[in-house]
């Protein structure tokens, strides 16, 4: 056996994994980098794949568990972050969607008080199912697909399933005679 054989090949995986050579015969030291960059940001993308916040008719929303569903993304967004490097591509639309799911829970208590509307006090409460509500669920909305857009690009991710259909410019496919 031919101990100093040459490599013909090293894959970048391996190459991520040398942290040290020591001589005079040889030896390497090896560490494990953890997943690459674009498969962290999968695996985010994926958790949004399922985060019916995103895409739901608004009709079908109700505020309490918008409001979980957006306080989960943000966590997932903090997790996904500790896991990238500081000058990873995917790091500013993480914090953007952080930020924005943030800014949702100031945004949807506005009242717009200048507006007229004839919402029923009694069936609705003015502070959660209002114009607040509605106007800081879309704003988050196109604040996600948005970066949604710019991760799935860099990393060459293909977005499928409701998710798409934050991204702005896509439309959705309607069947033939419709």
């Amino acid at each position: 056996m031919n101990w100093f054989k040459r490599s013909t090949k090293v894959t970048a995986s391996t190459a991520r994994r040398i942290t040290g050579i020591s001589t005079p015969l040889g030896g390497m030291q090896w560490a494990d980098p953890g997943p690459s960059e674009a498969k962290v940001v999968h695996e985010f993308l994926i958790f949004l794949e399922d985060r019916r916040v995103l895409y739901n008719a608004m009709q079908l929303e109700l505020p309490s568990q918008v409001e979980h569903s957006i306080h989960e993304i943000r966590e997932e967004c903090t997790r996904t972050l500790q896991r990238l490097g500081a000058n990873a591509f995917a790091v500013p639309a993480l914090r953007t969607i952080r930020e924005a799911s943030r800014r949702y829970h100031d945004d949807c208590n506005e009242q717009f008080h200048n507006m007229v509307h004839d919402w029923d006090g009694d069936r609705y409460d003015r502070h959660r199912f209002g114009p607040g509500f509605f106007t800081a669920l879309g704003a988050y909305r196109a604040t996600v697909g948005y970066q949604v857009a710019l991760l799935a690009a860099h990393y060459d991710i293909d977005v499928e399933g409701d998710l798409a259909t934050v991204i702005p410019g896509t439309v959705a496919e309607q069947p033939p005679g419709e």
